[in-house]
């Protein structure tokens, strides 16, 4: 059964097109299956026009690449920009980033591909790095020491890795749930 998901089929297909299809692949089935073939299937097209934007599929993997490390970097601008938010809401907020279905497909398969590609995996490193000082931050001011706020800041940046690659194997947070982990981490 063809992979076809495109509206724009009989139109002239954008770069921007063939990066969402081979997102697609990479979310669902991992770097590995993201193939010429398999693209143009999904977009319902020829392979004349996966050459007409790429050279080849090296290209296609370099732009990918640097999609999802532009991915990563607006995640860390997000964050940083939450630093204008009272704690309380910044650490909410941190949480319904991380609990939202879609960023957390993306960023499961792009940390899953960081794990082959050191460029990718620089730019999840700077996000986690960029995620641990806001949630630091937060809890120094709170009020609480360095020691303590370092120690949930840690908790709170392995909590949301460790929900991001949990994928659809471990249930999602409820809203009661989210709530309580928020007063644990801000409870002195």
């Amino acid at each position: 059964m063809p992979e076809s998901s495109s509206p724009r089929r009989g139109s002239r297909l954008t770069v921007d097109d063939w990066l969402d299809a081979a997102m697609q692949v990479l979310m669902s089935d991992g770097v590995g299956a993201i193939k010429i073939s398999r693209l143009c299937d999904r977009l319902g097209v020829t392979k004349g026009s996966f050459y007409w934007h790429f050279t080849d599929i090296s290209a296609l993997m370099s732009a990918l690449s640097d999609h999802c490390r532009a991915i990563e970097e607006t995640a860390s601008r997000t964050l940083a920009n939450l630093q204008e938010l009272p704690p309380l809401e910044r650490i909410q907020r941190m949480g319904e980033l991380v609990s939202d279905t879609r960023r957390r497909s993306v960023e499961a398969a792009v940390r899953a591909w960081a794990e082959t590609d050191p460029e990718l995996e620089a730019s999840v490193v700077a996000l986690d790095h960029t995620t641990f000082d806001v949630a630091q931050d937060t809890f120094l001011e709170l009020g609480f020491s360095p020691v303590d706020a370092h120690a949930r800041a840690t908790a709170l940046v392995y909590v949301g890795i460790g929900y991001m690659q949990g994928g659809e194997r471990v249930e999602a947070p409820t809203e009661d749930d989210k709530r309580i982990f928020v007063e644990m981490l801000t409870r002195m």
